[in-house]
This record gives structure tokens, sequence and C-alpha cells, in this order.
């Protein structure tokens, strides 16, 4: 770009043979565009708001949360996807979202997440991603977090049978995960309701097929759509 060496007018107009809009009034050997300008401003702009980001998810309420060491998946039907709030509330301001099932690999798998808390029957959770199941592209991370999202909402796959009183090992057992015939394991229970979570262990309605729903803790969880938990 050919550079203007010209001084401004006394009324810090342009001077004669500069076109309005072209003038930059401080160094003389500039010479600007108001479209410069404006982008020149939104790139400011986006700046600020990329370097905001990290101090939003550091307002993220964590006080009182039970700490979880589990992954699963969203089960939210919404096509909008599933709310992520800055406090288990559900009145509390949405942050994100984690998306709904995408196609892959000739079927749809859910976006699945750490577990990492617990409190009032929501999750905190973060790490929000898409796995790869035979797409070849690897894994993509879709949200950092952390984020509250509603621990209803949320589903995993189980890898062991006992259904507990509490979140111990050695909890009483109140039932186990079987078929009648022994065909069938943890991996294949339906999960009616989640409640909430503690160490390894979920706080769940679960139910084999043609069996009434026992709400109790279960563990050997992960997010695993396509096979049994290691």
């Amino acid at each position: 770009m050919n550079q203007i060496n010209a001084a401004p007018d006394r009324d810090g107009s342009p001077p004669d043979g500069v076109a309005a809009g072209r003038w930059f009034d401080g160094d003389p050997g500039i010479a600007l565009s108001t479209q410069d300008i404006r982008l020149f401003c939104l790139g400011i702009a986006a700046a600020a708001c990329l370097l905001a980001a990290p101090a939003r998810a550091a307002n993220v309420d964590t006080a009182g949360v039970t700490a979880c060491s589990l992954s699963g998946w969203s089960n939210d039907p919404d096509p909008a996807g599933l709310n992520i709030r800055l406090a288990p509330r559900a009145d509390a301001e949405i942050i994100g979202k984690v998306p709904p099932a995408r196609a892959q690999a000739g079927d749809s798998y859910a976006a699945e997440f750490e577990i990492i808390g617990s409190r009032n029957g929501w999750f905190l959770v973060r790490g929000v991603k898409f796995a790869d199941y035979g797409s070849g592209k690897g894994d993509k991370a879709v949200i950092a977090g952390p984020g509250w999202v509603f621990a209803d909402k949320v589903r995993f796959m189980i890898n062991r049978a006992e259904v507990r009183s509490a979140p111990a090992a050695e909890a009483p057992v109140l039932a186990r995960l079987r078929s009648a015939d022994g065909s069938a394991g943890p991996d294949s229970a339906f999960i009616d309701h989640v409640y909430s979570c503690s160490g390894a262990f979920a706080e769940a309605a679960v139910r084999m097929e043609g069996k009434p729903a026992v709400r109790g803790w279960v563990t050997g969880i992960c997010s695993n759509q396509v096979t049994t938990c290691p």
C-alpha cells in the first residue's frame, strides 16, 4: 500500500488529495481505512473474550461437592443438547451444552464426559468429547468444562452385578444384575433413573429385562457405548 505523507489541515480534516476514511491522525506515514479500523477493533474484542473464558470456568459453583470418579454420556433427547450450568440448579446460568448424538461409522453415539462430582441431583462434569467409534478420526474434544448437568440426563455402562445399599464395597447387596438364565449381566441392565454419585459408585434405579427396578449403588462404570468396561 502506498504511504501518504501529509499533515492534516488545521481543523483535523484530511489534507487535500487524501480521501475521507483513509486518514489516520497521529502518524502521517500510516493510512487506515474505516474498514481497517473496524476489523482491528473487532479483533481486540475477540481477544478479550478469549482471555475472559478461563475466568468464567473458575466461577463454577463447587461448594459442598461429593467427589466422584466416573464417566458417562448424555441421554438428553433434546436436539439442542444437554444444558451445562454454572451451578447445580435448574435456574442457574447456562454456560454451554453437551451436543446431541452424532452419526459415526453407521451408528449414532452420544457425547461423553468425566463425572467428577455430585450435588443435589446434579453431576459436575468436564472433558466433553465425541469418542472415536470407528470413524478413524480420533476423539473430538468439545468442551473442557467444568460445569453442571442434571444427573438423570446421564447414562453409563455398568460392569459390576451387585446393587448395594451404600457407595462402599462392603455395603449389603440389594440385588444382582443377572438375567434369570444367567445369559445376560450388568452391561445389559436398564437404567431407569440416575440420582447421584460418590467415588466410583453411582446411585441409580436399575433393572434387568422383565424384573422390577431396584434403587441402589452400582460401580464398575464407564462411558464405553459399544462394549463392557475394562
